[in-house]
């Protein structure tokens, strides 16, 4: 629980490092809520709330990147269809230095 606590805290925090742990149990536990709240939460607090989710997800995919060894402007790849979802699975999978 400790990781995701500090998922949110550290939402502007893009230094640093991040361990698998640390990035996989936030975006796990974000998307369990997201099925289950997603019909339920709209409007203006559900916008705000994905905005809040975005930029935390970023910060934490560019520590996972420093931990990694890499740059944290591949993150720009989330960009890119599909090959986001090749750079989550590397992040999932790779150690840290």
């Amino acid at each position: 629980m400790n990781e995701f606590v500090s998922f949110f805290t550290n939402i502007l925090n893009f230094s640093g490092r991040a361990s698998r742990k640390e990035f996989i149990i936030p975006l796990v536990v974000i998307l369990i809520l997201s099925m289950v709240l997603g019909g339920v939460i709209g409007g203006v607090i559900g916008t705000i709330l994905s905005i809040i989710v975005f930029i935390s997800s970023i910060s934490i995919s560019v520590r996972r990147l420093h931990d990694c060894g890499h740059s944290g402007l591949w993150v720009l790849l989330y960009l890119i269809p599909l090959v986001n979802l090749i750079l989550i699975i590397y992040l999932c999978v790779k150690p840290g230095k």
